[in-house]
C-alpha cells in the first residue's frame, strides 16, 4: 500500500461502496436484512457473503438473489421489502462528493466498483459522478476485484500506465491488489487524507476531512 510521493498522478479512480457511502453491501445490508428478519448476523453473514460472489459478477439479478437468500437461510420476506432493506442500508457521504469536484481538471477520473446492476445504472446518473469518464463495474465485467483483470480493466478504460494511475478503495485487499498490479493503491481509512494530499500537493481537501475522527 503506497502512501503516494513521486510523479503527479495522471487518473485517479474510485471505489463507490464505503467511499462514497458510509457502510457497504458487505457490512451494513446484512445487519439491515438480519433486523428486518430477526435472525442474528452471525448466522446469515457467511450464507450471504457467498452469494454475493454471484451477485455482484452479475450471475444473477436482485430477485435472484432475493431468492437464492430466502432459499439458503430459510427466512421469508417479500421481494420488495428485501430490495427496501438492501439498497437502503447505506448512507451518502458527502465530503468525496465533494473532494470529486475538486481534483484538477486535468487529471482524468474512473470508478472501478463492485457492485450490481440496480446501482449500477443509479450511480451514473448521478450528476455528482459527471466528471467520472470511466465506470468498470463487476457485474458487468464479470470479474470482482481483487482480481487482476478488474485492474487491467481499469487503466484500459482511463487509457492511463497503472503507475500513472491512483485507486482509492476502503478495503486493505483491493488496495493490495491495486498495489501489486502496479497502480497506486491509497485505503480510505482514518489516514487517507494525509496519503491522498501528498499526492496533490496544493489541493484543499473537503473540510470534513480535516474533522478529528471524520472516519
Amino acid at each position: 500500500m503506497t502512501d503516494g510521493a513521486a510523479a503527479a498522478p495522471r487518473a485517479v479512480a474510485f471505489d463507490w461502496g464505503g467511499v462514497f457511502t458510509r457502510g457497504t453491501f458487505d457490512s451494513s445490508a446484512v445487519r439491515a436484512l438480519a433486523a428486518l428478519l430477526g435472525v442474528p448476523v452471525e448466522e446469515l453473514e457467511p450464507t450471504y457473503l457467498d452469494l454475493m460472489v454471484d451477485f455482484e459478477a452479475g450471475r444473477h439479478d436482485l430477485p435472484g438473489f432475493h431468492r437464492r437468500f430466502s432459499e439458503a437461510t430459510g427466512t421469508a420476506c417479500g421481494l420488495e421489502e428485501f430490495r427496501r432493506t438492501f439498497l437502503g442500508a447505506v448512507t451518502e457521504r458527502p465530503e468525496t462528493y465533494d473532494l470529486l469536484a475538486a481534483l484538477p481538471a486535468g487529471v482524468r477520473l474512473g470508478m472501478l466498483s463492485n457492485n450490481v446492476a440496480e446501482l449500477c445504472d443509479v450511480v451514473r446518473a448521478d450528476p455528482r459522478m459527471g466528471r467520472i469518464e470511466a465506470f468498470v463495474f463487476s457485474n458487468e465485467l464479470g470479474v470482482r476485484k481483487p482480481d487482476p483483470a478488474a485492474y487491467r480493466a481499469l487503466v484500459d478504460a482511463l487509457g492511463e500506465e497503472p503507475g500513472a494511475t491512483v485507486f482509492v478503495d476502503d478495503n486493505p485487499i483491493n488496495v493490495e491488489a491495486a498495489t501489486r498490479f502496479g497502480i497506486r493503491g491509497v485505503l480510505f481509512d482514518g489516514r487517507f487524507p494525509q496519503r491522498f494530499a501528498r499526492l496533490f500537493p496544493g489541493l484543499a481537501l473537503p473540510a470534513a476531512f480535516e474533522l478529528p475522527g471524520w472516519r
